[in-house]
């Protein structure tokens, strides 16, 4: 009788174990996000932001800076939405913190890592053209 309870216990946290894995797997499985193309200018710059946004609030992606002379700079972007407010930033220490004034609108301020502070407003497109690691898949 010694024998059951040690086998009983065994099965009993085996079970455990899949019913945590189930629920993990599920877990991932509803984790989704959106995928997201912003558009705007700055000077004589325009930018096309393709961002994902996960269900938690978390948002990642890339920035491309159109210069006036054609150059391209590409900008690796991450940061967190909370209810309308929205905060990114690149490694580099440029920060953008702002709010979305309607649900395809932005306005907020970019502040360089100089220091120099910027008021920059976007829009969001009608089309994503975001790949699956929410890279632009088309530069402007």
């Amino acid at each position: 009788m010694k024998q059951k309870y040690p086998r009983i216990l065994y099965i009993f946290f085996c079970s455990l174990l899949f019913m945590q894995h189930l629920a993990s797997v599920s877990c991932a499985a509803h984790e989704e996000e959106r995928r997201e193309l912003w558009t705007g200018s700055l000077f004589s710059s325009t930018y096309r932001a393709g961002i994902c946004i996960k269900d938690n609030g978390d948002v990642y992606g890339a920035l491309y800076l159109r210069q006036a002379n054609g150059a391209v700079d590409r900008y690796s972007i991450s940061g967190r939405i909370d209810g309308d407010r929205i905060a990114a930033r690149h490694h580099s220490g440029h920060e953008f913190e702002g709010r979305f004034i309607s649900k395809d609108r932005v306005q907020g301020r970019l502040t360089l890592k100089s220091g120099h502070k910027l008021n920059v407003r976007a829009l969001r497109a009608p089309e994503p053209e975001v790949d699956e690691y929410c890279r632009l898949v088309q530069q402007q």
